[in-house]
């Protein structure tokens, strides 16, 4: 069925359509009109869309209808148009001294050059320019800006450890693990490469120089190495992230860059090189730009088989290497900061990753697949990739954050090592988790306790409950002067399959993580480290302290999973939602704590079980907001939670028992004292300044698409020119170029 025959149909609807037509309503006629211009998702297909001047005869009617369609926004709340593009804020043109034009960008210190155009041969031998724009994702500024800044404050904390171990060891003792290495410098000036100045050691008191005539012999002057401190960028793409690694974390002694794609390597290459000679400093006035990019190196390999390469020793030189020329193979041993920041789901690489990296260090994952972990609609892969089934809510984002976790502490937990989450962010279309792992089998053993199935009734009021997978419970040792963890067996289904509220059908959730998303000492280290950085480095410093503030607030509440919205409740019970500041306040005079979730504006995240809370929402109802019984049908989930219903009659023991349980528990509700205290629930921990959830800046927000090589750029550029020249209508060129996105080699 073509556009054309479609457009007669609606612009004629009187007329008899053929036989094997159909006259389709507006809205079908929309649906139909978007399948017919892409087979692709409409999301991709909106802002080409929206650009594209429809048909003469295309009723204006369902011009806004098909427009309106793509869920885009297309102006900011003070109705100001969306910028079509995000585009980079520090971007200029270049020209090498071999004459190849490119278009330079500034993020933090670093700068990364995309070329303009690519010269390629086609596979009749003739010469074909290629597009060579780059997908520089300004979005993830965030999540780069962040990323260092957190790696430095790990790393600050990662040293101390190691130099508190060090002084508590006894002096001259130990088999050199830990110890101050020590290298002479001067002949040969070996130093280790990416190594930062040397300390030098001044000479001991009593100690004088030997002379033999005019000649003074100096005892040779010995330099302190600085410990080893290394991060791998395991899916660099440019080498972004490397370079402002190298150029932002002085004591950074290695930062390793690898990519698969051998242009991407080359590309690298490049920016290392221009950054040393147009780089104008470093974060430390002490690095000159030029040693700062000389610890970067680069490697082309695929990221799990790198990262299982360092878990070797490297193969001894042979005669014929020397001879030869070959050069040293590079090894860094283990990691200390690996990133993971693939396009999609990172789960491929946790398990390499858990082995390469040394123990006690960072884990950066970045998961970009926030359909598969927060959305119903593949909850079959979800449960392929991470080991758990996702849950429909307000609160599936941090029930995907749980689900990241719970697939790296299991990964982990192969190889004798427990994870220690720092930090753990749902950020726009993406999930930025900053995970600590150390050599603990005793900690393994917690695995189980801190693993949980969720019972949600997503399709009635909302609530949930959580069980264990295990349990664990302290016990005295044999001698009564200690005790030990005694692990067992979780009980049988501690919820029915009716939600305890309402009624409504229970769905089941995870296995996922149940312990702490966030570490305070670490945010609380980090917020520290803020104020003292440059604004023009780090642009998103603002929103940074107001996510990093609501961290810490949700870190006060380890044991309490979940959050929930106030008109979520107020909709299940058909009336006006509450004031926010008066039902914290509410919860707060009866003793509990209330905080803000990161994830979602207007969340309550609370130790109150659901029992008060529905007591809380019945309060509010009997205040003059009561929906009366005609609203509130008896087949609707807030009929049972406003009780409305009659008693029923006498049945079992068991039954009676169960009533007679119930109806102490109501009396124990009826009498709590619910006041909406405005004054004590206003939140007064905002910072000023600083923005804790992010509005979409542009139309097209969103993780782009997957990043591609040039070989494959040549081939869809050969077959858009085939095209051409083959008549294509001008809707099948629409649709061609929606489909594929905007052109670029790699996505950082």
């Amino acid at each position: 069925m073509t556009l054309a025959i479609l457009r007669g149909s609606i612009s004629h609807p009187r007329s008899r359509p053929a036989p094997h037509l159909r006259v389709l309503t507006p809205t079908k006629f929309t649906k139909t009109h978007l399948r017919v211009l892409s087979t692709r998702s409409t999301r991709r297909l909106g802002s080409t869309f929206r650009n594209t001047k429809l048909p003469r005869h295309f009723p204006h009617h369902l011009q806004r209808a098909a427009i309106a369609s793509m869920g885009k926004r297309t102006r900011t709340p003070n109705q100001e148009p969306i910028a079509p593009n995000p585009v980079p804020a520090h971007a200029f043109s270049v020209t090498l001294e071999d004459g190849t034009e490119y278009t330079a960008v500034t993020e933090g210190l670093a700068t990364v050059l995309f070329p303009k155009t690519v010269a390629k041969k086609d596979k009749s031998g003739n010469n074909v320019k290629v597009d060579g724009q780059v997908f520089y994702n300004p979005i993830q500024q965030f999540n780069r800006d962040l990323s260092v800044l957190a790696i430095k404050a790990f790393g600050e904390i990662f040293l101390k450890e190691k130099e508190d171990k060090k002084k508590g060891r006894k002096k001259g003792g130990g088999d050199g693990k830990g110890r101050q290495r020590e290298v002479v410098a001067g002949e040969g000036d070996k130093k280790q490469e990416g190594a930062r100045d040397m300390e030098v050691i001044p000479e001991t008191e009593g100690e004088e120089k030997k002379q033999d005539g005019d000649t003074v012999h100096e005892r040779p002057v010995k330099a302190l190495i600085p410990p080893k401190f290394t991060i791998l960028d395991a899916l660099s793409a440019t080498g972004l992230r490397a370079l402002r690694y190298a150029l932002e974390i002085p004591f950074v002694t290695g930062t390793t860059s690898n990519d698969l794609d051998p242009s991407a390597s080359q590309s690298m290459r490049r920016n290392i090189q221009y950054n040393k000679t147009h780089t104008a400093k470093t974060i430390d006035p002490a690095l000159t730009p030029d040693a700062a990019m000389s610890k970067i190196h680069v490697e082309t390999a695929n990221a799990t088989h790198h990262m299982y390469s360092v878990l070797s020793s490297p193969k001894p030189r042979t005669e014929e290497d020397n001879a030869n020329g070959k050069p040293r193979e590079h090894h860094l041993g283990r990691y200390d900061v690996i990133d993971l920041d693939p396009f999609g789901t990172a789960v491929p690489f946790i398990d390499a990753a858990v082995q390469a990296v040394s123990d006690g260090g960072l884990l950066c994952i970045t998961c970009t697949d926030a359909g598969v972990w927060a959305s119903m609609g593949y909850s079959e892969k979800c449960f392929s990739l991470y080991g758990g089934v996702p849950v429909k809510g307000e609160w599936s984002h941090e029930a995907g954050l749980r689900l990241i976790l719970y697939a790296t502490a299991t990964a982990a937990a192969r190889h004798g090592c427990a994870i220690e989450p720092l930090l753990s962010l749902s950020i726009d279309f993406y999930a930025r988790v900053f995970v600590r792992v150390r050599k603990s089998p005793q900690e393994v053993k917690k695995l189980a306790s801190t693993s949980m199935i969720v019972y949600n009734c997503d399709s009635g009021c909302g609530s949930w409950r959580t069980q264990s997978l295990g349990k664990r419970k302290e016990e005295k040792n044999k001698n009564g002067n200690g005790t030990f963890l005694k692990f067992g067996l979780a009980m049988a289904p501690t919820t029915g399959p009716e939600c305890p509220d309402c009624g409504f059908p229970m769905h089941l959730g995870g296995p996922m993580w149940s312990g702490p998303l966030h570490s305070p000492t670490f945010i609380t280290h980090l917020l520290s480290t803020l104020p003292s950085q440059s604004p023009e480095i780090y642009q998103t410093i603002p929103r940074m302290t107001g996510m990093l503030q609501t961290a810490l607030q949700e870190s006060t509440l380890p044991d309490s999973p979940f959050f929930f919205l106030t008109n979520r409740l107020a909709h299940t019970l058909h009336c006006e939602a509450p004031p926010m500041a008066g039902f914290r306040g509410a919860l707060m005079r009866l003793g509990y704590t209330v905080v803000r979730s990161h994830c979602k504006p207007a969340s309550v995240k609370t130790d109150a079980p659901w029992s008060v809370i529905w007591e809380v929402m019945r309060r509010w109802v009997r205040q003059g907001n009561a929906p009366g019984e005609e609203k509130v049908r008896e087949m609707m989930s807030g009929y049972r939670i406003l009780r409305f219903g009659k008693e029923e009659e006498e049945g079992s023991a068991r039954e009676n028992a169960k009533k007679e349980k119930e109806k102490e528990e109501v009396e124990r509700l009826t009498a709590l004292e619910v006041v909406f205290d405005e004054t004590l629930g206003k939140d007064n921990e905002r910072v000023k300044g600083a923005v804790r959830y992010q509005m979409n800046p542009t139309a097209n927000w969103g993780p782009m698409t997957r990043g591609r090589g040039i070989e494959a750029a040549l081939k869809e550029n050969a077959a858009v020119k085939e095209e051409v020249e083959g008549g294509e209508s001008e809707e099948g060129k629409v649709s061609k170029k929606a489909s594929n996105g905007s052109d670029g080699t790699w996505c950082i």
